[in-house]
C-alpha cells in the first residue's frame, strides 16, 4: 500500500514563478505549493540538486507571495519540484 511521504499538504495555486540561478532566470507557472516546496512547470529545466532562488507572484497583481532559496529535488517532463530551505512561515 502507498504511504504519503509529504509532511505538508499541497495547495493547487495558479501563480507565476521566476527561478533564479546565477544570472539565469527561468519563468514558470506554479502547479502546487506547500509550506516546504513548490512544483513549477517551465519550458526549461534545471538539474537535480541545483540551488536556486524562487520568487512566486500573484497572477492578478505584481505582488510577491514568497521569495525563498530552494533546491531542485525532482525533475519531470512536465516541470520541477523545488524544496525550500525554510518553510513559508520561517
Amino acid at each position: 500500500m502507498y504511504k504519503e511521504k509529504r509532511n505538508f499538504a499541497r495547495l493547487a495555486l495558479h501563480a507565476k514563478a521566476n527561478i533564479h540561478q546565477g544570472e539565469r532566470t527561468i519563468e514558470g507557472e506554479v502547479e502546487n505549493l506547500s509550506m516546504k516546496g513548490v512544483f513549477v512547470t517551465a519550458a526549461r529545466r534545471l538539474e537535480l540538486n541545483d540551488t536556486v532562488a524562487v520568487t512566486i507572484y500573484h497572477t492578478l497583481t505584481p505582488q510577491v507571495l514568497c521569495d525563498l532559496k530552494a533546491k531542485v529535488v525532482r525533475v519531470t517532463d512536465h516541470g520541477m519540484g523545488l524544496q525550500f530551505e525554510k518553510t513559508l512561515l520561517d
